[in-house]
C-alpha cells in the first residue's frame, strides 16, 4: 500500500487578530509569518487587546487587504473601506501576552466602526511594515499573533479528535468540528494523527520552518466560526483535555512554527520532514 503523500492541503491568514480566516492559494512567507497575517488588531483605550476569547462574534468579521485599502465587513453593519494613506500612524502603546510595544493608530473612522461592532470603545491598530514587537524567546519579530509567526495542524489530528468526540458521551451536537475553529495557518494532509508532534524542521515549497513548541489551546477553539457563538459543553476543549494535556497541564493541539528560510507557499506543495 502506497504511503500517503504529505502535502499542504490548506493555507490561511487572519488579517485582523481574531477575525475570520482568509483561505489562500499561495502566500509569501517572511520571518514574521504569512504576508498580511495578523497585521491589524483591536485594542481598548488602555492598550489591552480584544479577541474572540471575550468577543466571539469577532470571528464573523471579514477583512480584505488591498495594496492601498483595507475593507472591513461585519453582519448588520455597512462595509467600511479605509485608505491606507489616510492612517494617522500615531504610536499607540499596547501589549500582547505580556509583550509591551508601540503599534500604530489607523483612523477615528475605523475606531468608531470597530467600537460599534464590539460594543465597547475600541481602536483599530496596525503593526507597520516591520513589527516593533521582538520576542526574546524565539529571537524573532512577530506581528499581533499570540506568540509565533505560524501555526500548523495535520488533518489526521482533527480526524482523530472528531472520532473520539463521536464516541464520547455528551458530545455537543454530533457534528464534526472544523479546522477553522483551531485557526491554523498551514494544514497538512497525509500524516498520521499528531505526527506533527515529532517534527522538528520541515520544508514546504521554498520555505523552511522550525517547530518551536506545541500550541496550548483555550476557549477560542470552542467558538463556532459560522455563528460567532460559543459551542455548548465546552467542546472540543473538554475532550482534548482528556488526552492532550502536556507536562504543565496545558491542552495541546497543533504546532507553533518559526521561519528559518523565507519563500513562497502554494496549495498542494509537498511537505518534507527534514528532522
Amino acid at each position: 500500500m502506497a504511503t500517503p503523500r504529505l502535502h499542504l492541503s490548506a493555507l490561511y491568514r487572519y488579517p485582523l487578530k481574531s477575525c475570520a480566516g482568509e483561505p489562500l492559494e499561495r502566500a509569501q512567507v517572511h520571518q514574521e509569518g504569512i504576508a498580511g497575517d495578523r497585521r491589524l488588531m483591536l485594542a481598548r483605550p488602555d492598550g489591552r487587546f480584544i479577541t474572540a476569547r471575550t468577543h466571539p462574534r469577532l470571528e464573523l468579521m471579514q477583512v480584505q487587504l488591498g495594496e492601498e485599502t483595507v475593507v472591513l465587513r461585519f453582519p448588520g453593519h455597512r462595509d467600511l473601506e479605509l485608505v491606507r494613506a489616510n492612517f494617522s500612524l500615531a504610536p499607540f502603546a499596547t501589549e500582547v501576552w505580556g509583550d509591551r510595544f508601540e503599534a500604530l493608530a489607523t483612523s477615528k473612522e475605523a475606531d468608531a466602526w470597530c467600537s460599534a461592532v464590539v460594543g465597547e470603545a475600541a481602536h483599530l491598530l496596525c503593526i507597520g511594515e516591520r513589527s516593533p514587537r521582538y520576542r526574546e524567546s524565539i529571537q524573532q519579530r512577530v506581528g499581533f499573533a499570540d506568540g509565533y509567526p505560524l501555526l500548523l495542524i495535520g488533518e489526521g489530528s482533527l480526524a482523530d479528535l472528531n472520532a473520539k468526540l463521536a464516541h464520547a458521551q455528551g458530545a455537543s451536537d454530533g457534528k464534526p468540528h472544523v479546522m477553522a475553529q483551531f485557526r491554523p495557518n498551514l494544514v497538512v494532509a497525509g500524516s498520521d494523527a499528531f505526527a506533527e508532534d515529532g517534527w522538528q524542521r520541515l520544508r514546504i515549497g521554498d520555505v523552511e520552518l522550525g517547530v518551536a513548541e506545541p500550541c496550548a489551546r483555550c476557549a477560542m477553539i470552542t467558538v463556532d466560526p459560522a455563528t460567532g457563538a460559543f459551542l455548548p459543553g465546552k467542546e472540543p476543549l473538554k475532550t482534548l483535555a482528556t488526552y492532550r494535556r502536556g507536562g504543565k497541564g496545558k491542552v495541546l493541539f497543533g504546532q507553533n512554527l518559526v521561519v528559518l528560510k523565507e519563500g513562497q507557499l502554494t496549495l498542494g506543495d509537498d511537505v518534507e520532514i527534514l528532522a
